[in-house]
């Protein structure tokens, strides 16, 4: 998760929306003008409003600070979030399954469940739950507890 979340920064922060500078980030331009008014921002005051784009831009620092920092530095160690691709054909799992992926990583079917999907290569998202890792491969609406085997 972290890793995606350092995406969407990298993203936000490509096209000037978390760049702490003097015309972003704002809540103006992250916020449609609906949801702007629905929030009841229109009623700040321009001072006021300054100083919550200001905040934002602070938090946004902090942020991208804090999920740039690993929570596991030891060597090998699994990340919050791994996205790749199953090598070759996938058929869903069926109790034991193992997924083999592009990037070399061995991963097996965790908890007891029965999918059938055809795909070939399809794309996949692991992320760490706190009941373990859960993947989500893309075409297929549930998701599978799995642990890494490599």
């Amino acid at each position: 998760m972290r890793r995606l979340l350092i995406r969407l920064l990298a993203v936000m922060t490509s096209v000037g929306l978390c760049v702490p500078q003097a015309n972003g980030p704002s809540v103006e331009r992250l916020m449609t003008p609906v949801e702007f008014r629905e929030a009841g921002l229109t009623k700040l005051s321009s001072n006021e409003l300054a100083a919550l784009n200001r905040w934002l831009g602070r938090y946004t620092v902090l942020i991208v600070k804090t999920l740039s920092q690993s929570s596991d530095p030891r060597p090998g160690a699994t990340p919050d979030a791994i996205e790749s691709y199953i090598a070759g054909d996938f058929e869903g799992w069926d109790g034991e399954t193992i997924f083999k992926l592009d990037n070399g990583q061995i991963w097996q079917q965790a908890s007891y469940a029965y999918t059938y999907h055809y795909a070939y290569h399809p794309s996949i998202l692991i992320y760490r739950t706190a009941g373990g890792f859960r993947m989500k491969v893309d075409g297929v609406t549930d998701t599978i507890l799995v642990k890494r085997l490599k």
